[in-house]
């Protein structure tokens, strides 16, 4: 067995073994800023309807296609329930948006 910095087995944390682009864009501004657009205006929107906005629109589609996988998947829940995939969806794409954005900037600091 090997070890790495003193932990068995060559371990420590998911972040150790992450790229550091990638560890940098989980929590970048880019990707923050790409969660806030997807979540924000549509989230305004769900609490008061005369608050949707066409910038809802994103977040509204991923809410839907979400709702729609769900509802075959598991039909008696209520629509609240799809919150957390919803968000866990956007952030996914938020952090390929940020990962994206840490390569594109690297490299044309290069």
């Amino acid at each position: 067995m090997t070890t790495e910095r003193g932990r068995p087995n060559g371990g420590g944390t998911i972040g150790d073994r992450l790229p550091a682009s990638l560890r940098r864009a989980v929590a970048s501004p880019a990707t923050l800023v790409a969660f806030a657009a997807l979540v924000v205006p549509f989230a305004l929107g769900w609490l008061e309807t005369r608050l949707f906005s066409p910038l809802a629109l994103p977040g509204y589609l991923l809410y839907s296609v979400g709702t729609a996988i769900g509802n075959v998947v598991a039909p008696r829940f209520e629509f609240w329930v799809y919150w957390a995939p919803f968000l866990a969806s956007s952030y996914g794409i938020a952090a390929a948006v940020g990962y994206g954005y840490e390569r594109w900037r690297g490299r044309t600091a290069e």
